[in-house]
């Protein structure tokens, strides 16, 4: 008896003991991660669990998330810890919508002309450069800003007259217009006998019929195609300063709006050397005014040869088209007329830059490559022409699982939300963030479409409800000399102007949204527009560790402070690339000149 007692005592010290062991195990990771970042106030756009304290990392990817208690089973003995201190951090920001190709090549690569607001600035500024550079054969540069000169069209007698005997091409801020001497339009073969289009559009002299100084749209290809082009060396340091300036405001994923073999096999040398910290979504130039020297055939081979520079850091498989200009110029087509006054004439509607079966045709081609199509589009007509065409191609192609999208959409027809949502991986991003009053963009549009289209335009918060995911980008460098993210957030929920109190007021207030909504359009919004939003876009299990750490949270302050907010860290693949004190003053004092340049 005694024994039998003996033994029920030693199995139930057996049963304990492997229940504790078991327990640990459970408690204790059999694989500890790389770094562990603690403390924190750690916002993750998953609806599963909003916020967390803390999460670990392993090779690149977040392991895993939760309370202190719940990750330290992740630390090991080579454990790196961080310690938020109590800060807030959210997932890297996407931005649909950038120019880093063609920016330095018509800035500081060549003449870049900052704060050039006059006539007399940038003529001054020609002068000093092509003086300062008696060897260079073309005086290349830009961006001009919109309404320095009247109906934005300067003319070339101006430039003749301090630059003479060599050629002179100057490319406004939108990347829709360019400013050229006579010597330019002479070799560009820009005649009063080209015949004009809606994608070749030359101001020519009312009298005279010869050109002015100004083109537009593709006319601008015209001129790029004889430009001796840059090589991929001489982009590389360019590009390096473009995508740290935007890893510091927290952008880990950007889609160029842009794209060619020279850039690409810059970035494939860039990754090669370690030196590429920010993910790439190329959009390839496909009858852009983008294009430079390249045919048609050209680019579509480049295109089809993309794979090659594909990457965990380089995603080369969207297109861009421009399927209008802009309305500010009269370039993009419209449901109803433009304002008689802007035009000029009645029954002005603009135009596309092909037809419906034309967009037809292109999208199913890209679509049947692999390829997400990439439109640029503003005017509602254009818009609809789009939809339309996109409605072809999945009814032709079927579910190809292809993702494309509509850029811009700033007069996105409520009409055509519903179609959009109805269409399998189409969906949107609004950009540039000039929805809400702004001086470089609000008197143009009111000029060509009046007050009450004006107050109709970037319908935010219909897109949200119909279901589309959304994105957003800062079209940089368009409408503001800076991509800061916090601009877009700011004014998504304020439909405010946040850095410029001479431009009062809103605009169509009733399209504003949620903190919550504006964080997931920056961040989880960005990566399903893309088609990524598997291992991209919000803190989970498996995902790519792209985070950032910010200097407060966004939720706990008053709306109207989100703009100034500033970048502590940026993390990519679990990897500081970004850090505020290591940068220290130097990168502040940038920022802020930036800034004071906006108002």
């Amino acid at each position: 008896m005694k024994n039998q007692f003996y033994k029920i005592i030693l199995l139930a010290i057996l049963v304990i003991v492997s229940v504790a062991f078991i327990s640990c195990n459970k408690e204790k990771s059999s694989v500890y991660a790389d770094t562990i970042y603690l403390n924190g106030k750690i916002y993750t756009v998953d609806s599963e669990r909003s916020w967390v304290e803390a999460v670990a990392i392993k090779d690149g990817k977040f392991m895993g998330m939760g309370s202190q208690k719940e990750v330290e089973r992740f630390k090991g003995d080579k454990t790196h810890m961080v310690d938020l201190e109590g800060h807030f951090a959210m997932p890297g920001i996407f931005d649909l919508h950038s120019h880093p190709f063609i920016t330095p090549w018509y800035g500081n690569m060549n003449l870049q002309l900052t704060g050039a607001d006059s006539r007399e600035k940038i003529l001054n500024m020609v002068k000093q450069y092509a003086e300062s550079n008696p060897d260079k054969e073309w005086i290349i540069g830009g961006q001009w800003l919109l309404g320095v000169f009247p109906n934005d069209s300067p003319r070339k007698e101006w430039l003749d007259e301090i630059v003479p005997d060599r050629p002179v091409a100057l490319l406004d801020q939108t990347g829709h217009g360019m400013w050229l001497n006579s010597k330019a339009l002479e070799l560009a073969g820009i005649s009063k006998d080209t015949r004009t289009s809606q994608l070749i559009v030359i101001h020519k002299d009312e009298k005279t019929g010869e050109p002015t100084g100004t083109i537009n749209e593709q006319t601008i290809q015209m001129v790029e195609k004889v430009i001796p082009q840059a090589k991929p060396e001489q982009y590389i340091g360019y590009i390096s300063e473009i995508f740290e300036m935007f890893l510091s405001y927290g952008i880990t994923s950007q889609q160029t709006a842009e794209g060619h073999k020279v850039p690409l096999e810059a970035l494939k040398i860039m990754e090669e050397n370690g030196n590429l910290n920010e993910r790439v979504f190329v959009s390839w130039d496909w009858k852009t005014t983008l294009n430079l020297a390249y045919s048609l055939e050209d680019i579509e081979a480049q295109i089809k040869n993309r794979e090659k520079y594909a990457s965990e850091f380089i995603y080369p498989n969207y297109v861009k088209i421009f399927a209008d200009g802009g309305p500010f110029s009269g370039t993009s087509g419209l449901l109803e007329p433009y304002e008689e006054s802007f035009s000029g004439q009645p029954d002005f509607f603009g135009g596309s830059n092909l037809s419906e079966e034309e967009f037809t045709e292109a999208f199913k081609m890209f679509d049947s490559w692999g390829v997400g199509v990439h439109v640029h589009a503003m005017g509602d007509g254009t818009i609809r022409r789009v939809v339309n065409a996109l409605e072809k191609m999945q009814k032709e192609n079927g579910d190809s699982g292809v993702h494309h999208k509509i850029a811009h959409n700033l007069m996105l027809n409520e009409e055509d939300i519903p179609r959009l949502a109805a269409l399998k991986d189409v969906n949107i991003d609004f950009s540039p963030p000039i929805w809400y009053p702004h001086k470089g963009a609000t008197p143009g549009l009111i000029a060509a479409l009046g007050e009450e289209r004006n107050n109709k335009i970037y319908p935010i918060k219909k897109a949200l409800e119909s279901g589309l995911s959304v994105g957003q980008g800062a079209d940089w460098l368009t409408a503001n000399p800076t991509p800061d993210p916090f601009i877009a957030v700011e004014s998504m929920i304020t439909r405010s102007n946040p850095f410029d109190e001479s431009m009062p007021g809103t605009v169509n207030p009733q399209e504003a949204i949620s903190l919550e909504q504006a964080v997931y359009i920056c961040t989880l919004g960005g990566a399903e527009v893309l088609g990524v939003q598997e291992f991209l876009g919000s803190i989970e299990v498996g995902k790519f560790a792209d985070m950032i750490v910010l200097d407060q949270n966004l939720f706990e302050i008053d709306v109207n402070d989100i703009y100034g907010t500033e970048v502590l860290k940026t993390v990519v693949g679990g990897k500081i690339v970004y850090d505020l004190q290591k940068h220290g003053d130097q990168d502040v004092d940038s920022k802020s000149a930036m800034k004071r340049g906006m108002h």
